[in-house]
């Protein structure tokens, strides 16, 4: 049974579903969702981020020699900065940390780079697994990030295996509401494919072939060439690849999840799936993406409770001033 007790200040905001802001990497992204909460930038109180990573790189979406056993995301890792640390940005080149989770999935390089700008650094979030196989998971849920005003900035990145130094996530998306100055309590973010520009393999099984120096990064796009059409969509495209949602939790209080995928579905670990409510924690209805409801649906995974409902976007109740979750 799932208890949730929500003190919430309620306002009605419209949301337009496919709403591109001016806060992600270059407008590189797809953003979803991004909701403004009551907030405020200053607050004392602590602010953390509760996020899941769901996976959309599939056979189906992308069909060209897809490696269905072998694919597998390294990582995930996200971290809260200042906007001066930007250890991979478009058109830039990689740090010697970014690189090797690009071409072999770990993170500890790019912890120590972390660590040694502490100034620059407030968290980071790093998954206990250190990635999943997407034969057999289709998210990963990460450990709640940090952030505050003097550090208001997220990034995240996933290493894509095999390949040779491709990955996934977005950078120095601004948390904090340019206009209102209040915090972000709902973000959803599809991102690409992206080219660490560290290896100069074009397919998924390419041999080592390092480039030095190496040659700025770029996102794959609908002009790009592989040489065995990887990572295109069947319309010859490149679609997502990845997806992040996240809420905002304010204050102390423990952020227990169940395993399941709870911010697209509420009732995943109910049994009484018809009557369990289906809001989320800042009182909006729960939607899945299109592209992660076809993933489930190519998948066979589909409605894992029984009772999996899709909902438009349309408007959403918000405004999160303090969350407390009790599952039992």
């Amino acid at each position: 049974m799932v208890k949730i007790s929500i003190p919430l200040l309620l306002l009605a905001a419209l949301l337009d579903n496919n709403s591109r802001g001016v806060n992600a990497a270059g407008n590189d992204e797809e953003e979803l969702i991004e909701t403004i909460g009551v907030t405020p930038q200053e607050t004392t109180n602590k602010t953390s981020y509760k996020c899941t990573f769901r996976n959309l790189w599939t056979k189906e979406r992308h069909p060209q020699n897809f490696p269905k056993e072998l694919g597998r995301w390294g990582g995930p890792i996200m971290y809260t900065h200042t906007l001066q640390f930007q250890p991979w940005a478009n058109g830039k080149s990689v740090t010697p940390g970014i690189e090797k989770i690009a071409e072999d999935g770990f993170t500890d390089t790019f912890i120590q780079e972390m660590d040694q700008q502490g100034t620059q650094v407030k968290d980071y979030s790093n998954n206990p697994g250190n990635g999943f196989f997407v034969s057999d998971e289709d998210f990963v849920h990460m450990p709640p990030i940090e952030a505050n005003f003097a550090f208001p900035y997220l990034s995240v990145i996933a290493g894509m295996s095999p390949s040779p130094d491709w990955y996934t996530g977005f950078y120095s998306f601004w948390l904090i509401d340019e206009n209102a100055r209040n915090w972000y309590d709902h973000i959803k973010i599809q991102t690409f494919a992206w080219d660490a520009g560290s290896d100069a393999g074009t397919t998924y099984d390419s041999s080592n072939s390092d480039l030095d120096p190496g040659i700025a990064i770029s996102r794959f796009r609908g002009a790009t060439k592989l040489e065995g059409g990887e990572l295109q969509g069947p319309d010859g495209d490149f679609p997502p690849v990845g997806e992040w949602e996240c809420f905002l939790v304010v204050g102390d209080e423990p952020l227990i999840m169940p395993e399941c995928d709870y911010f697209a579905n509420p009732c995943c670990n109910e049994t009484d799936t018809e009557n369990c409510g289906n809001l989320l924690p800042n009182g909006a209805t729960p939607q899945l993406s299109p592209a992660y409801a076809q993933v489930l649906a190519e998948s066979g995974g589909g409605d894992k409770s029984g009772a999996m409902q899709h909902f438009p976007v349309v408007a959403l109740v918000v405004g999160l001033s303090a969350m407390q979750w009790i599952l039992a």
